[in-house]
């Protein structure tokens, strides 16, 4: 008997260890919450390097020069250049177009031997300094604008306007009363008329001296 009422004790007592181990247990386990957790924002970021942007509708400024004026310097006309006269081919020319730069008005008329002599002369000056400086023929003392057209032919003086002045009002203007004479105008306006007949020289050298004053 006695064996038996030890085996009953142990039993009790591994029971008991039992229970209140699982006893322990459940008071530890914590009973889940009812409060759902508050989902937060994320937090703002910048893009680390990205473009600053300009409000919409602000104006852009950007520095400007002063635009250049586009008048073009007013060039003062000698008394002398006011004038329109009809040209030997049926057209216009104005004096005043002389302003402002050299010009050489060669005085001839169609029967003068001195101005045949000279026409080769100036073809090449006008040929040679034509950048530079204006020419410009006055067919006058003669009515016959058949023989101005011959004569500006046979000279080879085609490649520069020629004034039909068969009425004197450009010579006189000028001063003129023999047709080999010379009109020099300077870029300053001055214009000075030298008595011919001139020798082949002295117009080359009255040429030159316009191009370099």
């Amino acid at each position: 008997m006695r064996p038996s009422v030890w085996s009953m004790i142990a039993a009790a007592v591994v029971l008991t260890a039992c229970g209140a181990a699982d006893d322990g247990d459940t008071g530890s386990a914590s009973a889940p919450s009812n409060t759902a957790a508050t989902p937060t924002s994320p937090p703002e970021t910048t893009p680390t390097g990205a473009p600053e942007t300009t409000p919409t509708g602000a104006p852009e400024v950007t520095a400007t020069s002063p635009a250049p004026s586009s008048e073009a310097p007013q060039v003062s006309v000698p008394e002398e250049l006011a004038f329109t006269a009809s040209t030997v081919d049926g057209g216009t020319f104005d004096g005043a177009s002389l302003a402002g730069r050299p010009a050489v008005l060669w005085f001839w008329a169609p029967w003068c031997p001195v101005c045949q002599r000279e026409a080769p002369l100036i073809a090449e000056l006008a040929q040679q300094y034509g950048q530079q400086v204006a020419f410009v023929g006055v067919a006058g003392l003669s009515g016959d604008v058949s023989a101005m057209e011959e004569f500006i032919a046979d000279g080879g003086v085609e490649g520069i306007p020629h004034i039909d002045d068969s009425g004197g009002d450009v010579y006189s203007r000028f001063g003129v009363t023999q047709q080999y004479d010379i009109g020099f105008v300077s870029a300053d306006g001055t214009v000075e008329v030298i008595r011919g007949p001139l020798e082949e020289d002295e117009i080359r050298a009255e040429v030159e001296r316009l191009v370099t004053d």
